[in-house]
Protein backbone atom coordinates (compact mmCIF):
# COMPACT_ATOMS: atom_id res chain seq x y z
CA UNK A 1 0.00 0.00 0.00
CA UNK A 2 1.32 3.60 -1.23
CA UNK A 3 2.08 6.34 1.72
CA UNK A 4 -1.20 8.37 0.30
CA UNK A 5 -3.39 5.13 1.06
CA UNK A 6 -4.28 4.30 -2.24
CA UNK A 7 -4.04 1.15 -3.15
CA UNK A 8 -3.16 -0.90 -6.57
CA UNK A 9 -6.24 -2.96 -7.78
CA UNK A 10 -5.61 -6.34 -8.47
CA UNK A 11 -5.00 -6.92 -12.22
CA UNK A 12 -4.23 -10.01 -14.65
CA UNK A 13 -2.75 -10.46 -18.00
CA UNK A 14 -2.32 -12.77 -20.85
CA UNK A 15 -0.56 -12.05 -24.14
CA UNK A 16 -0.64 -12.67 -27.88
CA UNK A 17 2.17 -11.97 -30.76
CA UNK A 18 0.62 -8.26 -31.00
CA UNK A 19 -2.19 -7.98 -28.14
CA UNK A 20 -1.93 -8.00 -24.23
CA UNK A 21 -5.01 -7.97 -22.35
CA UNK A 22 -4.67 -6.31 -19.06
CA UNK A 23 -8.19 -7.04 -16.81
CA UNK A 24 -8.91 -4.67 -14.00
CA UNK A 25 -10.18 -7.11 -11.02
CA UNK A 26 -12.56 -4.80 -9.15
CA UNK A 27 -15.66 -2.76 -9.35
CA UNK A 28 -15.28 1.02 -9.58
CA UNK A 29 -16.70 4.01 -10.03
CA UNK A 30 -14.98 7.26 -10.92
CA UNK A 31 -13.01 5.16 -13.19
CA UNK A 32 -10.01 7.34 -14.96
CA UNK A 33 -7.22 5.55 -17.36
CA UNK A 34 -4.59 7.04 -19.70
CA UNK A 35 -2.06 5.21 -21.83
CA UNK A 36 1.03 6.29 -23.54
CA UNK A 37 3.43 4.17 -25.64
CA UNK A 38 5.18 3.05 -22.44
CA UNK A 39 2.50 2.99 -19.27
CA UNK A 40 -0.61 2.32 -18.43
CA UNK A 41 -2.40 4.85 -15.59
CA UNK A 42 -5.45 3.68 -13.75
CA UNK A 43 -7.39 4.99 -10.70
CA UNK A 44 -10.66 4.63 -9.27
CA UNK A 45 -13.14 3.87 -6.74
CA UNK A 46 -13.86 0.60 -5.70
CA UNK A 47 -18.16 0.25 -5.52
CA UNK A 48 -17.90 -1.94 -2.36
CA UNK A 49 -15.89 0.02 1.35
CA UNK A 50 -15.22 2.80 -1.51
CA UNK A 51 -11.44 1.98 -1.52
CA UNK A 52 -9.16 4.33 -3.63
CA UNK A 53 -7.37 2.26 -6.16
CA UNK A 54 -4.85 3.91 -8.22
CA UNK A 55 -1.68 2.32 -10.24
CA UNK A 56 1.13 2.91 -12.70
CA UNK A 57 1.89 0.10 -15.30
CA UNK A 58 5.36 0.45 -16.75
CA UNK A 59 5.08 -1.41 -20.04
CA UNK A 60 8.30 -3.59 -20.49
CA UNK A 61 8.14 -2.55 -24.42
CA UNK A 62 6.39 -0.11 -26.11
CA UNK A 63 2.46 -0.27 -27.24
CA UNK A 64 -0.14 1.85 -29.57
CA UNK A 65 -1.67 4.26 -27.39
CA UNK A 66 -4.38 4.71 -30.14
CA UNK A 67 -5.76 1.02 -30.22
CA UNK A 68 -6.70 0.26 -27.05
CA UNK A 69 -10.03 -1.64 -26.90
CA UNK A 70 -11.75 -1.09 -23.13
CA UNK A 71 -14.74 -2.96 -22.07
CA UNK A 72 -16.54 -2.06 -18.80
CA UNK A 73 -17.71 -5.80 -17.38
CA UNK A 74 -18.83 -3.95 -14.38
CA UNK A 75 -17.20 -6.64 -11.65
CA UNK A 76 -14.10 -5.48 -14.00
CA UNK A 77 -12.43 -3.43 -17.00
CA UNK A 78 -10.79 -5.31 -20.11
CA UNK A 79 -8.30 -3.59 -22.13
CA UNK A 80 -7.08 -5.06 -25.46
CA UNK A 81 -3.99 -3.36 -26.24
CA UNK A 82 -2.17 -3.35 -29.47
CA UNK A 83 1.52 -4.32 -29.21
CA UNK A 84 3.55 -1.42 -30.91
CA UNK A 85 5.95 -4.48 -32.92
CA UNK A 86 4.66 -7.60 -33.32
CA UNK A 87 7.15 -10.17 -32.09
CA UNK A 88 7.90 -12.47 -29.45
CA UNK A 89 6.09 -12.85 -26.31
CA UNK A 90 7.14 -10.22 -23.70
CA UNK A 91 8.63 -12.06 -21.02
CA UNK A 92 7.01 -10.21 -18.36
CA UNK A 93 4.51 -6.89 -18.64
CA UNK A 94 6.56 -4.37 -16.92
CA UNK A 95 9.90 -3.12 -16.87
CA UNK A 96 9.81 -4.13 -13.17
CA UNK A 97 12.43 -5.73 -11.36
CA UNK A 98 10.68 -7.21 -9.12
CA UNK A 99 6.65 -8.51 -10.08
CA UNK A 100 4.25 -6.53 -8.38
CA UNK A 101 2.25 -8.54 -5.60
CA UNK A 102 -1.20 -7.53 -7.61
CA UNK A 103 0.34 -8.35 -11.07
CA UNK A 104 -1.40 -11.76 -11.70
CA UNK A 105 -1.33 -13.97 -15.07
CA UNK A 106 -4.76 -14.39 -16.69
CA UNK A 107 -4.33 -18.26 -17.74
CA UNK A 108 -8.53 -17.96 -19.13
CA UNK A 109 -6.92 -15.92 -21.80
CA UNK A 110 -3.24 -17.20 -21.92
CA UNK A 111 -1.92 -19.36 -24.84
CA UNK A 112 1.32 -20.44 -25.58
CA UNK A 113 3.52 -18.68 -27.96
CA UNK A 114 3.75 -20.96 -31.09
CA UNK A 115 0.49 -22.66 -30.32
CA UNK A 116 -2.25 -23.52 -32.65
CA UNK A 117 -4.52 -21.55 -31.22
CA UNK A 118 -6.55 -19.73 -33.51
CA UNK A 119 -8.16 -16.52 -32.63
CA UNK A 120 -11.02 -16.69 -34.71
CA UNK A 121 -12.11 -20.03 -33.02
CA UNK A 122 -16.10 -19.98 -31.81
CA UNK A 123 -17.41 -21.12 -29.02
CA UNK A 124 -20.43 -24.02 -28.40
CA UNK A 125 -22.88 -21.56 -28.48
CA UNK A 126 -21.44 -19.75 -31.88
CA UNK A 127 -21.09 -23.51 -33.55
CA UNK A 128 -24.48 -24.16 -33.19
CA UNK A 129 -25.80 -20.93 -34.50
CA UNK A 130 -23.81 -21.36 -37.52
CA UNK A 131 -25.99 -24.72 -37.65
CA UNK A 132 -28.79 -23.37 -38.63
CA UNK A 133 -31.03 -23.62 -41.88
CA UNK A 134 -32.97 -20.28 -43.28
CA UNK A 135 -35.94 -21.29 -41.41
CA UNK A 136 -33.77 -21.17 -38.00
CA UNK A 137 -33.98 -24.63 -36.89
CA UNK A 138 -30.52 -26.62 -35.96
CA UNK A 139 -29.41 -28.84 -38.88
CA UNK A 140 -26.80 -31.45 -37.76
CA UNK A 141 -24.38 -33.61 -40.10
CA UNK A 142 -25.72 -36.90 -41.44
CA UNK A 143 -23.53 -39.54 -38.93
CA UNK A 144 -24.81 -42.25 -40.60
CA UNK A 145 -27.23 -45.09 -39.60
CA UNK A 146 -26.06 -45.82 -36.20
CA UNK A 147 -28.81 -48.77 -35.91
CA UNK A 148 -26.29 -51.00 -38.05
CA UNK A 149 -23.41 -51.00 -35.17
CA UNK A 150 -20.86 -54.44 -35.36
CA UNK A 151 -20.77 -54.37 -31.52
CA UNK A 152 -24.57 -54.81 -30.84
CA UNK A 153 -24.38 -58.46 -32.60
CA UNK A 154 -24.58 -60.43 -29.30
CA UNK A 155 -26.34 -58.61 -27.02
CA UNK A 156 -29.24 -60.53 -25.36
CA UNK A 157 -32.96 -58.09 -25.59
CA UNK A 158 -34.40 -57.16 -22.37
CA UNK A 159 -36.84 -59.27 -20.98
CA UNK A 160 -40.65 -57.45 -19.68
Amino acid sequence: MSSNGKVPPSISWAQRNDVLYIIVNVECKDVDYKFTEDSMFFKGTSVVGNIQHEVTLNFLNKINPEKVITKNISRCLEFTICKKETGPYWPTLTNDKKKPHFLKVDFNKWVDEGSDYDDTTTDFYDYLNNMKTPDGKPSFPDLGDFDDDSDDENIPQLSD
